[in-house]
């Protein structure tokens, strides 16, 4: 199971004003690339019979300089996303050596953290069970519940064992959400996807392929800008009329940056990477980069297994990662009526699939988040929720409706 990093995390959607520096900071944290699965369109496809892992001292060197960071950020947490690969395939001692760890270097420091982990949950022992209890405040699982190209080693679909698996966490009472990817086998299924997770009362995340593992993998798989927003204008349908209280993203986190932009006050959010960055990608090597740039080796930060990581925002590749974003940022928000609610992460720290261009201008576009934002808007207004003269909220009818 290889998915994503940003998208992997609801809070990523929403980073915090330029400024002060953001409460917290994810780690995705390439463990190891080894898989038990051979989903089709994993960026990962490459490397997913590598063995090769980080060991329990190049986690210890990890967590002591990403401690040394943020002992100098006040009130900053350390959230570390283990991921792969995948991840739960590791010996279990090497992730309670990784708490001894945080013990070790986060805690004196006062630094709060906490543990995730990515699984493909293909497998689920009681060794596994008994690990996540220990080590992991929350668990992702990758399920697609359609499409057909989650499979095992033998090309065997997956489906069934993880939907059994993700049975034994609830029956287990562990809490966990669940990624499901976007794609060409699923676009036609998003309604059907949205049913299955409001039955099982459990979040999720529709999650657009916004990676590559090597030239033309994703042809067969990947959906045009257009396509996307078509899916996701499905999705908030459902969500606007839906009884659930599932988490549902990533409508909710474009529809907050509408409801901001509609009450016209508040903090203005602006997503800069050397003032506020809040993910950082570590390859299984110790290799840093930003979100949108892994793995770039002309945008690589440095390597946290031997450097700090306050050196690597000195380095050629951090300064080249972030003119490029503020560059991106500049020619695509700059004149977005959302931009200040919709912070500009999207196109920060996007992928190079997710670089659209107008076929007209060839200049840079918001492919993606723009249209769906501004269709929630027109949503909102057809619920009668927007003034149709100031177009902001009218407060006054959402009070009435919050009483009713």
């Amino acid at each position: 199971m290889s998915i994503g990093t940003a998208e992997d995390r609801p809070r990523a959607d929403r980073p915090a004003a330029r400024g002060p520096m953001p409460p917290y900071l994810q780690l995705v944290v390439k463990v190891s690339k080894f898989c038990n699965l051979r989903c089709r369109y994993c960026y990962e496809f490459p490397s997913l019979g590598d063995r090769a892992a980080m060991t329990v001292p190049q986690a210890r060197s990890m967590i002591k300089h990403v401690g040394e960071w943020l002992a100098d950020q006040p009130g900053r947490t350390a959230d570390f996303v283990w991921h792969g690969g995948e991840p739960l395939l590791m010996p279990h001692e090497f992730y309670r050596e990784v708490k001894l760890a945080q013990r070790e270097f986060l805690e004196p420091a006062g630094i709060p953290y906490g543990n995730s982990v990515q699984t493909n949950l293909y497998r689920l022992t009681d060794e596994d069970l008994a690990l996540i209890r220990e080590v992991f405040d929350d668990v992702g699982v990758s399920v697609d519940l359609a499409g057909g190209q989650r499979v095992n080693v033998a090309g065997r679909q997956a489906q069934p064992r993880v939907l059994a698996h993700m049975q034994r966490l609830m029956d287990e009472g562990l809490n966990f959400g669940c990624i499901t990817v976007l794609s060409r086998s699923t676009a036609p299924h998003v309604a059907e996807i949205h049913r299955f997770f409001e039955d099982m009362d459990l979040g999720f995340r529709l999650l657009p392929i916004y990676r590559t593992g090597y030239p033309g993998q994703q042809a067969e798989h990947e959906l045009a800008a257009e396509e996307i927003v078509a899916a996701l204008k499905t999705l908030t349908d459902r969500w606007l009329v839906s009884d659930s209280f599932i988490n549902v993203e990533p409508i909710e986190g474009y529809a907050a940056n509408v409801v901001h932009a509609l009450y016209g006050e508040g903090e203005r959010r602006r997503y800069d990477k050397e003032h506020g960055e809040t993910i950082l990608v570590i390859d299984t090597d110790g290799s840093v980069y930003s979100n949108g740039d892994a793995y770039d080796p002309a945008l690589r930060h440095g390597d946290i297994f031997t450097e700090s990581l306050a050196g690597m925002r000195r380095s050629a590749g951090f300064g080249e990662a972030l003119r490029q974003s503020r560059e991106r940022v500049r020619q695509t928000c700059a004149n977005c009526r959302y931009f200040g609610s919709c912070s500009g992460f999207f196109a920060a720290e996007s992928t190079p699939e997710q670089r659209w261009r107008d076929p007209v201008s060839g200049l840079p576009r918001c492919g993606v988040v723009l249209p769906v934002q501004r269709y929630i808007e027109e949503r909102l207004t057809e619920l009668g929720l927007v003034d149709s003269v100031t177009r902001r909220l009218d407060r006054a009818l959402l009070e009435r409706r919050a009483l009713d």
